[in-house]
């Protein structure tokens, strides 16, 4: 799942290559939608590698809350803008991406701490109570 999970995070930095290169050809450079257009493609590359990061630290809750709300926004806006062009497949693989991250993420945020994790946290509730005596 580590893997398909990391797939999900490259596919949305490809798509948001793809974005930029769409609007690098298509936008007026320095028009105010292309400055907007290149920060959403800088914002689903980012979203993307935090996503890679946390499907290889599934105990970082604080990761997977960021990527849970982070991925959620991206299916949004992935769909409002689906919503203007039901056969326009780019915002619909973003959308699919981003669901499959969301899920992902929610996983990773559900998932009990780890063996080693609970057995550093008794470990230094133990350290506390022998250093306060």
């Amino acid at each position: 799942m580590k893997t398909v999970d990391r797939i999900f995070g490259v596919l949305l930095i490809l798509g948001a290559c793809g974005h930029t290169i769409g609007t690098l050809v298509w936008l007026q450079p320095g028009s105010g939608i292309f400055i907007w257009s290149l920060g959403s493609s800088l914002a689903a590359t980012l979203l993307g590698v935090l996503n890679i990061v946390r499907a290889e630290r599934l105990d970082d809750k604080t990761l997977a809350a960021i990527t849970v709300v982070g991925s959620t926004c991206w299916a949004l806006l992935a769909w409002v803008w689906l919503e203007h062009n039901v056969l326009d497949l780019r915002p619909a693989g973003h959308f699919v991406i981003a669901v499959v991250l969301t899920i992902f993420s929610a996983i990773t945020l559900s998932r009990r701490a780890t063996v080693r994790q609970q057995a550093e946290s008794s470990r230094a509730a133990t350290t506390r109570v022998a250093s306060s005596v």
